[in-house]
């Protein structure tokens, strides 16, 4: 019986060496695994530092969710914001139409989906277009005698997004991402932009295409807004020979103390101007908006932010500028706006869009 028995014993404790011979192994592999996931962090933290040396960035300014990092030109002494509506802006919104233009996203390019976009939530005013309407301006501006188009209409107005709104007059919203509607958005300003040009003896025509839904019959998203706004300048010029410039209007989706400023003790609503440097003679635009920019900041200091320069890795990149030189988009005003503010900033753009067309970059070296 004993020997048996000890054959038995002698294979147990080989066992039980195996066993131990295999933890050994085992804890040092999981030794050994955890020092390399340490040396690869390291690793990945050193790169990223020395790309941070290379590439800095300044700032961050956006509007939702993914923002872009975007960069302002020269003459917008502000930082760069991140932003919407992201702003694709790559993202926005904008293209991020949402990083959080506090940090901001595609700036102009924030991307709403298109079933939120198709329903309305309930206005503060019922007739908030006839308040948009009814904003006069602040002087009687007389049809002026010498300076006149004489019925041409030379200055092109339109909206990629138009549906971009105002949290103060939507009763059911208070985040960026929600504001936007059918009726009260972003082709009022347009409206009243055209009629304070008009005033000046400038011919403008206004156009209110509803981009959203043309998209919604087409079964298109979102992302195909400029290809649209697009057909539509096309259009413009097709049809008439005399538009010369071709503002597309948009808010932004940064909040109020961000988008406003007071100059001689009233709120004005903040400017910026986008240029794509998605296409080859996207240095025309950037002179045209600089000129612009240049002239308002004369009479209007610190009313426009400055020039936001975006290529195609931020989104678009080129919003439908290669069609003509003197094409930009213009951010009038962020998602807390009222229209007291949009209205005196749209009588001062009107002010010096005017000046620049009569007198030009002449008027610049005075």
């Amino acid at each position: 019986m004993l020997q048996k028995i000890k054959p038995y014993s002698k294979n147990k404790n080989k066992k039980k060496k195996k066993k131990s011979l295999l933890a050994v192994l085992l804890y040092f592999a999981i030794v050994l695994f955890f020092i390399w996931l340490l040396i690869v962090s390291m690793l990945a933290l050193y790169i990223r530092k020395d790309e941070n040396k290379e590439n800095p960035v300044s700032g961050s300014d956006s509007s939702f969710s993914n923002f872009e990092m975007e960069t302002l030109d020269k003459h917008s002494g502000i930082p760069n914001p991140v932003t919407e509506f992201n702003m694709s802006i790559n993202s926005t919104p904008d293209e991020k139409i949402m990083k959080n233009k506090e940090q901001q996203p595609d700036r102009d390019e924030f991307k709403p989906l298109m079933k939120d976009l198709l329903k309305d939530g309930e206005l503060t005013f019922k007739n908030l277009d006839a308040i948009f309407a009814n904003m006069k301006s602040p002087e009687m501006i007389p049809k002026d005698s010498i300076h006149s188009t004489f019925g041409r209409d030379v200055i092109f107005i339109y909206h990629t997004h138009n549906r971009e709104s105002f949290l103060p007059y939507l009763k059911d919203r208070n985040k960026p991402e929600g504001a936007y509607h059918s009726k009260a958005n972003m082709t009022l300003v347009g409206e009243m932009l055209g009629k304070a040009l008009e005033r000046r003896g400038v011919g403008t025509k206004m156009d209110s295409t509803d981009i959203v839904q043309e998209l919604s019959l087409r079964g298109l998203d979102y992302n195909s807004s400029y290809q649209l706004s697009g057909e539509i300048v096309r259009t413009a010029r097709g049809e008439n020979k005399d538009l010369d410039i071709f503002l597309d209007l948009h808010r932004d989706s940064l909040r109020k103390d961000s988008t406003t400023i007071k100059i001689n003790g009233e709120n004005y609503a903040r400017l910026l101007f986008v240029v794509g440097t998605g296409h080859e003679d996207y240095a025309k635009n950037l002179s045209f908006a600089e000129e612009v920019h240049n002239v308002l900041s004369k009479q209007y200091p610190s009313l426009s932010k400055g020039i936001l320069k975006k290529d195609k890795s931020q989104g678009n990149g080129v919003y439908n500028q290669d069609l003509s030189p003197n094409s930009i988009i213009v951010e009038i005003g962020g998602v807390d706006n009222t229209v007291e503010e949009l209205q005196r900033t749209v009588e001062a753009l009107a002010d010096e869009l005017s000046e620049y067309y009569w007198h030009g970059k002449s008027n610049l070296d005075k």
